[in-house]
């Protein structure tokens, strides 16, 4: 199990490195889109690890860093939400897992000189919008049993469209997407 987990480790190292190239004091992406996030997926063991990227604009409706108190208090409100990862991402009860941790930020989001998004506000190198950035450990009794993904994500969240997902498991990598319309994940045979 050790040789599994380090391959994952290195494979999510060489993914995550021009990532880390880039970063500074905040995260630089590229263009993002609104109503599209992206939940990254690690299965090993009885671990779970997740990640969750989302437009501020998905979450509390603006996406310019909160000013004014009722903007701080939206922000502080969605934070909470997704900080109970169990209740936004639903695991089958079959598989008995516990949230071990969760952090969650609201960060700002910088474009690179040439960069631009779908908004025509774009001035390079200035903080142009926020996004929420979760991560998660999970772990589960019967992991053999974790064969699905139900979000409540899109009605928590209005301006939340689409998550891009990846999912990454010793048998392999795969990728699909969770929308309004199909909030579920089938997770049938990744284990």
């Amino acid at each position: 199990m050790s040789k599994v987990l380090s391959g994952l480790a290195s494979m999510a190292i060489l993914i995550a490195a021009p990532a880390f190239a880039d970063q500074a004091d905040h995260r630089q992406l590229g263009p993002h889109v609104h109503g599209q996030g992206t939940l990254d997926i690690a299965i090993e063991g009885n671990k779970i690890e997740m990640e969750l990227v989302s437009p501020g604009m998905d979450i509390v409706g603006f996406e310019h860093i909160a000013s004014t108190d009722e903007q701080k208090a939206a922000v502080e409100k969605a934070k909470a939400k997704l900080a109970d990862v169990l209740a936004v991402f639903k695991l089958p009860a079959a598989a008995n897992c516990k949230a071990e941790t969760a952090n969650v930020e609201n960060r700002k989001e910088t474009h690179k000189p040439g960069e631009k998004d779908d908004d025509d506000d774009d001035k390079p190198g200035a903080p142009q919008h926020s996004e929420f950035h979760a991560t998660y450990t999970i772990t589960c009794e019967a992991p053999e049993r974790v064969t699905g993904l139900e979000t409540v994500y899109f009605s928590n969240f209005a301006g939340a469209q689409l998550l891009n997902v990846n999912v990454t498991t010793p048998k392999g990598q795969t990728q699909a997407q969770m929308t309004r319309d199909k909030p579920t994940l089938d997770l049938t045979g990744v284990m």
